[in-house]
């Protein structure tokens, strides 16, 4: 095989949809009108997207984006420090936008490592051009940090992996039915506890009370002791851009509970988990709505982010092998070197 060819782009329309689908290759949460998306939600976050061709035919790719403000998983103190380094030497991620999921696609072999290693140095020379701190491929496979890296790239593994359900079931009753009794009853009680409670779900493809949702959303990040997603208010007031269902959750027509279910390539992803302090039932209406609204839209699997391992093992999710990433620094770059 020549040497693969790397084209940089920086922004998503300068792509064609065919040509960015094609290496996509139904992967959920990488389509083009996902990142069109992303872009708009993320609109502080500089997107540098490579693709690498064999020839005239594109067969890697991977998407790159300049962050200032990360939510990293630290002590407060911890993160005030790293945000002040951030500020003026940002991070650059290869990360698909919102979706807690890589961004570095690439084919199979005999050709995989080949594209991985000229995506990687093609993602290292925009690092130093763009002048970041960190350059961070995450949320990968434990398979994919023993690829053929370039130099200069070191593994790095996270405490709290994501969680996953294919759907196996053809609707909502038959995967009800597939569980023991236990469980049937565990979803009647808590539907019928909300409900007792005076809670109302509603279902809508906008965000209407955006400040509401974003307090609600913060109680949850509060509770987990994690820091607030700062393009939260992106994903709420661009959502109408994707294939989603805003999920309410209203007692006496207030706005208590709410939760974002999105779908890419027949993925479906719940984000934006919101409730007050007090609402009963609320957390399991959620989630088995999110449930609901992906049979109902022939979704092929489920993710259901970090934390609440036990409850969502018991209703049939998996822990992600996704707790991986390779991190290379700032110190690595010829002109530190020199200095």
């Amino acid at each position: 095989m020549t040497e693969l060819k790397i084209n940089v782009y920086h922004s998503i329309n300068e792509i064609e949809p065919d040509v960015w689908n094609r290496i996509v290759s139904g992967r959920g949460f990488q389509s083009h009108s996902w990142y069109t998306f992303g872009e708009r939600a993320m609109a502080d976050a500089k997107p540098t997207y490579l693709i690498a061709s064999d020839g005239d035919t594109p067969v890697a790719g991977a998407a790159l984006f300049k962050v200032h403000n990360e939510p990293l998983p630290l002590p407060s103190i911890a993160r005030e420090f790293m945000a002040s380094i951030f500020k003026h030497r940002p991070l650059l991620i290869c990360r698909s936008p919102l979706a807690d999921t890589s961004a570095l696609l690439l084919p199979g072999e005999p050709i995989r490592d080949v594209a991985l290693s000229a995506l990687a140095l093609a993602a290292q020379e925009q690092f130093k051009k763009q002048k970041c701190s960190f350059l961070l491929f995450d949320y990968l496979l434990t398979e994919q940090l023993r690829y053929s890296w370039p130099k200069g790239f070191e593994p790095l593994t996270v405490s709290e992996p994501g969680t996953f359900m294919p759907m196996e079931w053809q609707s909502f009753d038959e995967y009800l039915e597939s569980g023991n009794k236990k469980d049937r009853q565990h979803y009647k009680k808590s539907i019928k506890e909300a409900e007792d409670n005076g809670i109302v779900l509603s279902k809508h493809r906008t965000v209407s009370e955006i400040d509401t949702a974003l307090t609600l959303i913060k109680n949850v990040s509060i509770w987990h002791g994690s820091a607030p997603n700062p393009w939260m208010r992106g994903l709420l007031e661009n959502f109408s851009m994707i294939d989603g269902t805003w999920l309410e959750l209203r007692k006496e027509g207030k706005l208590v509970g709410c939760g974002a279910v999105v779908r890419d390539n027949q993925f479906q992803l719940a984000i934006a988990l919101g409730l007050e302090d007090d609402v009963p039932g609320g957390f399991f209406y959620l989630l088995y709505a999110a449930l609901q609204e992906a049979f109902e839209h022939n979704v092929r699997l489920v993710r259901f982010g970090t934390g609440a391992y036990d409850v969502k093992r018991r209703l049939g999710f998996h822990l992600e092998d996704t707790n991986h990433a390779m991190v290379t620094m700032a110190a690595f770059s010829k002109r530190t070197k020199k200095k």
